[in-house]
C-alpha cells in the first residue's frame, strides 16, 4: 500500500512538470493541424479541439499510470543521465522526420553509442525495457483510440481510380514515473524507497535496496493510413503489431540484462524493428486491394457524418447507395439531383456485404437535402498524394540543393 501511495504520489507531480506543458502544446498543435486538413477536404470539422484535447490527456493518463506501475512492478531503473540525453536526441530526430520523435529510436541510438564507445555509461537494458514498456502502452491507444477523427480523403490508385482512404494522426501525452539508480538520484530526489523482498523482476544496474522515485513525461505518436481496411480494423491491426514488438523489444531487454552481448541485439531491434513495423504496414495498405472503390452500379459511401441524417438512418461506412425513392443513382451529382426538392421522407435502397436492405428516413420540418455522408466520387481532381512527411532539417537541405541547383543551371 506504501508503494502504491507513493507511485500516485510522484505521478501528479508530473502534471506540474514543464515538460508535460510542452508536450501538451505539441499535442494541441497536433489537433489543430489535423483539423485544419479535414476542413480543407471535408469543409468543416467533425469534433471540438477542446474535446478532443481533453479526451488525449485523459487517454495519456491512464495510460502513463499504467506504465508507471509496470516500470515499478518490473523494477526498470535507470541512469538520469539516460533521461537528459533520449529526449534531446528525441526532438533532434524529429527535425530529420516527425515520426523520429518516436523513444526507440533515440534510445536505440543512445544504447549503441554506450556499448560501442563506453559513453554515455548508461544501463542499456533498461533504457530498451522502457521502449518496451512505452510501446506496450502506445499499442493499447492504438487499439482503442487510434481510429477516432481520422479524416477521410481520396487517393489515386492505378486499379481503382480513384478510392476512399483514411488518414490517422494521433498524438498522446504521457505522465509517468521511473526509478531511478542512487548514484544520480541521491542529489536529486533527497529520498529513497524501500522496495519489497521479492523485488525486481528486472535486473537492472543498481537495483535493490534504496532507489529514488521520480516523475517523467513521454509522447506517443500514431500516424497510419487505412486503406484496405476501415480505420478501426486498421487501427486494431496496427495495435496488436505494435503489442508484438513491444513485447519482442521487452523479452530482449530482460535478458540482455542477464546477457552482456545480447545488450547489442537489443539496441539494435528497439529502432530497426520499429522501422520494421512502419514499413510492413504502409506496404499492407499501398499494395493491397482498396476496401473503398467505386462500384460498377450505385454509389459508395465512404463516411458517414455524426448527427446526420444519414446516421439516424442507419448507413454505415462501405454501403452502396442504389436508389432513393425508387429512383437510380450512380453518382453524386445523381443524389443531389434526387434530394433537389429537399422530399420530407426518403427511403434507400442500399447493399450491405451482400444483402440488399431497404432504410428510411424522414424530416418534416426541413426536408431532407443532404444525406449527411461522404461519397467515393467516379471522377475527381482532388487527390490526396501520400508521402513520407519530411522535418525542418530535411526541407531546408532539400530547398537548398533545389537553389544549388538552379544556380548551376544558370551557369
Amino acid at each position: 500500500m506504501p508503494l502504491i501511495k507513493l507511485v500516485l504520489t510522484t505521478f501528479l507531480q508530473s502534471f506540474t512538470n514543464i515538460f508535460f506543458m510542452f508536450l501538451v502544446l505539441i499535442v494541441y498543435w497536433n489537433i489543430k493541424r489535423v483539423a485544419f486538413f479535414e476542413e480543407t477536404w471535408l469543409g468543416f470539422f467533425r469534433y471540438k479541439i477542446s474535446d478532443q484535447l481533453l479526451e488525449r490527456l485523459l487517454y495519456g493518463m491512464l495510460s502513463g499510470l499504467m506504465a508507471s506501475f509496470i516500470i515499478v512492478i518490473l523494477g526498470i531503473t535507470l541512469d538520469y543521465r539516460a533521461i537528459l540525453m533520449i529526449w534531446p536526441l528525441a526532438i533532434f530526430l524529429m527535425l530529420f522526420s516527425p515520426r523520429y520523435l518516436c523513444f526507440s529510436y533515440a534510445a536505440g541510438i543512445l544504447s549503441l553509442v554506450s556499448l560501442i564507445f563506453g559513453w554515455p555509461d548508461i544501463d542499456v537494458s533498461a533504457t530498451i525495457a522502457l521502449v518496451g514498456v512505452l510501446h506496450l502502452i502506445e499499442s493499447i491507444l492504438i487499439y482503442f483510440d487510434g481510429y477516432k477523427s481520422s479524416v477521410p480523403v481520396y487517393m489515386e490508385h492505378s486499379s481503382f481510380n480513384p478510392i476512399g482512404a483514411y488518414i490517422m494522426q494521433k498524438m498522446w501525452p504521457i505522465p509517468l514515473v521511473v526509478l531511478l539508480i542512487p548514484d544520480s538520484a541521491a542529489q536529486l530526489a533527497g529520498s529513497g524507497i524501500n522496495m519489497p523482498s521479492w523485488w525486481p523482476i528486472f535486473q537492472s544496474q543498481g537495483a535493490g535496496g534504496m532507489l529514488a522515485i521520480l516523475p517523467m513525461v513521454a509522447i506517443l505518436g500514431y500516424g497510419d493510413i487505412a486503406i484496405t481496411q476501415t480505420p478501426r480494423d486498421r487501427a486494431k491491426k496496427s495495435g496488436i503489431m505494435l503489442t508484438i514488438y513491444s513485447v519482442t523489444v521487452l523479452t530482449l531487454a530482460v535478458i540482455s540484462s542477464r546477457i552482456y552481448w545480447v545488450k547489442y541485439l537489443a539496441a539494435v531491434s528497439a529502432p530497426a524493428l520499429h522501422e520494421l513495423v512502419i514499413i510492413r504496414g504502409k506496404r499492407e495498405q499501398t499494395e493491397g486491394t482498396p476496401l473503398f472503390s467505386v462500384p460498377w452500379k450505385g454509389i459508395r459511401i465512404q463516411e458517414v457524418f455524426p448527427d446526420s441524417i444519414g446516421e439516424a438512418m442507419g448507413l454505415k461506412q462501405g454501403d452502396i447507395l442504389f436508389s432513393i425513392n425508387g429512383k437510380s443513382v450512380n453518382s453524386i451529382k445523381g443524389v443531389e439531383e434526387v434530394l433537389s426538392d429537399s422530399p420530407s421522407f426518403v427511403w434507400l435502397e442500399v447493399k450491405r456485404d451482400s444483402e440488399e436492405i431497404i432504410l428510411e428516413g424522414k424530416d418534416f420540418q426541413e426536408g431532407i437535402s443532404d444525406l449527411g455522408v461522404m461519397f467515393v466520387p467516379r471522377n475527381t481532381s482532388k487527390y490526396f498524394r501520400m508521402e513520407d512527411e519530411k522535418g525542418i532539417i530535411v526541407k531546408w537541405w532539400n530547398g537548398f540543393r533545389q537553389k544549388h541547383n538552379a544556380g548551376v543551371g544558370e551557369g
